[in-house]
């Protein structure tokens, strides 16, 4: 009886020893990437793009300005380099002007939604255009696997955490998430993240073309695949990007634009 007690002991022991240094590989992994994200207040990016949905293709080019965690302001210019249209994403709004339309629109952030099929906050948003991990999100929620080159942290009940739930919306926001790693430098190289409540739309993003920017590195090119009732791809290439010099947000809507 003893010594079944005694075998018993050591299975359990060897067992939590088990658990533990896995949950310990997991915690230095993610806090590895944590450290390694690229840190800015303000971020100004000037890019060339080419979007495809269907048969449908595009090809234009634009700048973002950001100012983290307050405001996405977005120009887009196509042909002849003529603005067409102009954006700005608060934390729950969002504002367009259509220059060829001469109309605007002023809807809550579910209209990006609407608009990409997708579901996303301003804060994932945010992070998919930098190329880093979602802030105020659960960070205890990851399993770890590897290979040769890359770690892959993935989630499958990754919710918003507490104290910046505003409403039902928030609460609604549970993640499925995994982020493959690279091994050298901990930046992501790519992510996939969709909600739990529509397992049939997800948004996948790549980075690639890191480069140096004020002593830290950058992702100059990524890919993006929103997949839900179409399929929208999206590649992006950055000309030039310069951060923590303050930006201004300009949106001034003419008497003659409809709404």
């Amino acid at each position: 009886m003893m010594a079944g007690l005694i075998l018993s002991s050591c299975h359990s022991i060897k067992k939590v020893e088990k658990q533990t240094t896995k949950m310990l590989a997991v915690d230095s992994v993610f806090q590895a990437m944590q450290a390694h994200q690229f840190q800015y207040e303000w971020f100004q990016g000037k890019f060339s793009a080419n979007y495809k949905a269907g048969d449908k293709k595009q090809s234009f080019s634009g700048q973002f300005r950001i100012r983290k965690d307050s405001v996405i302001w977005m120009s887009i210019y196509a042909v002849m380099n003529i603005e067409v249209f102009r954006v700005v994403i608060t934390q729950d709004s969002i504002f367009l002007l259509n220059r060829l339309k001469k109309t605007y629109y002023h809807k809550g952030i579910g209209f990006l939604n609407d608009q990409l099929g997708t579901d996303i906050d301003f804060g994932i948003l945010q992070s998919l255009l930098i190329g880093s991990d979602f802030n105020y999100y659960e960070t205890n929620k990851f399993s770890l696997s590897t290979n040769d080159a890359e770690y892959k942290l993935s989630t499958v009940g990754r919710g918003k955490l507490k104290k910046y739930i505003k409403g039902q919306e928030d609460m609604e926001m549970v993640l499925v998430q995994n982020m493959w790693i690279n091994k050298s430098d901990f930046k992501i190289q790519k992510q996939s993240v969709r909600l739990v409540k529509n397992p049939n739309k997800k948004v996948v993003a790549q980075y690639s073309d890191f480069k140096e920017v004020d002593e830290q590195t950058f992702p100059f090119q990524m890919e993006f695949k929103l997949i839900g009732d179409k399929t929208i791809n999206l590649e992006v290439k950055y000309k030039s990007v310069i951060i923590d010099k303050a930006q201004t947000f300009p949106f001034k809507v003419s008497k003659k634009y409809k709404r």
